[in-house]
């Protein structure tokens, strides 16, 4: 799991079965199964409803000047972008 903050710091861990990680509110996180059995990821939140906005979403829904800027990549690679992909995906 990647933690990041506003800032250019991101922190990266590895876990293993029985392991639990902490996200602060307002962090983002990325969650990626890096081993070579099935994943199982409990997502807890002290919130009345869950709510997830993809990082894909969130930059596609943000100006592309902005973005562009402040990533260093040019409008047309932001226009290319996926914008309706669900943060998490079902098994299939």
């Amino acid at each position: 799991m990647t933690v990041f903050n506003t800032g250019p710091e991101a922190l990266t861990m590895d876990f293993a079965a029985g392991d639990i990680g902490y996200v602060r509110r307002n962090y983002g996180h990325y969650v990626e199964n890096v081993g070579d059995t099935e994943l199982q990821f409990v997502g807890v939140f002290r919130a009345p409803r869950y709510q997830e906005i993809s990082l894909s979403d969130w930059l596609t829904h943000t100006p592309p000047k902005l973005v562009a800027q402040h990533l260093n990549v040019d409008e047309d690679t932001i226009a290319a972008w996926p914008s309706n992909r669900p943060g998490i995906m079902p098994k299939a």
